[in-house]
């Protein structure tokens, strides 16, 4: 079966590059012919790969970008070679309309994972990833709306757009909630594609970066959002346990990272295989992202989950997976007895086996290969070809 992925191919995004990564590999893994759809709204991309000369003309924001490109070229680099060597694209579009005649020579798009329905983050173009209007065999895998509710221009959208589809899962509870409201059907709650492969999975694609890092142990750090708590309770540990802290910047340029992060050695050039490898490599972790939880998770490492103050509720589903839904720091760190317990009951959870983690996982890969058969069926195909 010839499948297309529609997801957010073109952000320079560690979650989204290896979520991408992952749900290509499962697919393609089970005998598909699979693309990734190179649909790229330009308005979206360009907050990724900031144009200098762009208006307006402010010498401040000139400066900045470029630093930016300066700082973060080989970053960017990086993320453009993984997905050259890694991924099948189709050609290049940026319009809906080219979407439309692109999909035609499709047999199924499989549209997620990631927040591909946030409005706040597609704006516009969230049309586009509904697939509205689009006559196209469609199932989404755990698409995101990353919030509880839609505001009411969305709703609009999404009440057109859903019933087309042949089946739909979501990543939240929540965001199944929020749309029976709109649209009453069969909803599946699936797991992020990085859970579609397992530990071995991970640790051999890790083991093929070539990044140069500590061959002592270190503590890593990832945040999506600067946090001061995060910083302090690093320094703790590191004072504490005589480790270096190493942190994986995110592609955009942060001046309060630069100037608060004193005796943090910064990444700016590691890409989507050098961030797991970073990942497996660590003593400990402290993180506020969903991805550098899940594979805290995922390497079994003892870990600090930090609350992210617009973009938590992925973070806090995750961690009831793992009974670990109080232990995620939202305040003020006044007793570091605190970190050093969350560290050792994050240490202890992998002693017995997650039969609830492991039952969605389960449960989604057959949502996922039940959809293809069902799909298969339709346009009179061979599912095992």
């Amino acid at each position: 079966m010839k499948i297309g992925i529609l997801t957010f191919n073109w952000a320079i995004n560690y979650g989204a590059a290896l979520q991408m990564y992952a749900l290509y590999s499962y697919l393609k893994n089970s005998n598909h012919d699979v693309y990734v759809l190179n649909y790229i709204p330009y308005e979206l991309e360009k907050s990724y790969r900031p144009k200098i000369l762009e208006k307006p003309l402010e010498i401040k924001s000139i400066a900045k970008k470029s630093l930016q490109k300066l700082i973060k070229h080989r970053q960017i680099a990086k993320f453009d070679e993984f997905i050259a060597k890694n991924l099948k694209l189709t050609e290049e579009i940026t319009k809906i309309s080219d979407l439309n005649r692109l999909i035609q020579s499709f047999d199924l798009i499989v549209v997620g994972s990631d927040q591909v329905w946030n409005y706040d983050i597609t704006k516009n173009y969230l049309e586009a990833y509904l697939l509205s209007g689009i006559n196209c065999n469609k199932i989404s895998y755990a698409a995101s709306l990353g919030k509880k509710e839609i505001n009411n221009e969305a709703q609009i959208l999404f009440e057109g757009a859903l019933k087309d589809f042949d089946f739909i899962s979501l990543r939240e509870e929540s965001s199944i909630e929020c749309l029976k409201r709109i649209y009453d059907t069969d909803y599946k709650v699936c797991v992020d594609p990085i859970f579609l492969l397992n530990k071995d999975n991970w640790v051999n694609f890790a083991r093929e970066s070539n990044y140069s890092i500590y061959k002592k142990e270190y503590i890593l750090i990832y945040m999506l959002e600067y946090n001061s708590n995060l910083i302090n309770a690093c320094k703790y540990l590191s004072k504490k346990y005589k480790l270096p802290v190493v942190s994986i910047e995110i592609p955009m340029l942060s001046t309060q990272r630069m100037f608060n992060m004193n005796n943090i050695k910064k990444l700016n050039n590691v890409g989507p295989r050098d961030f797991v490898n970073l990942f497996l490599g660590s003593k400990y972790i402290l993180t506020n992202s969903f991805h550098g939880t899940a594979f805290s998770l995922i390497f079994e490492k003892p870990f600090i989950s930090f609350a992210h103050s617009s973009a938590n509720l992925r973070i806090k589903n995750l961690l009831k997976l793992y009974g670990l839904e109080d232990d995620q720091v939202s305040c003020e760190v006044k007793d570091f007895n605190l970190i050093e317990n969350i560290l050792s009951k994050t240490q202890d959870i992998y002693k017995i086996k997650n039969k609830k983690m492991n039952q969605l996982i389960e449960e989604s890969k057959s949502y996922l290969n039940n959809a293809i058969i069902s799909i298969s069926k339709k346009v009179g195909l061979d599912h095992e070809k």
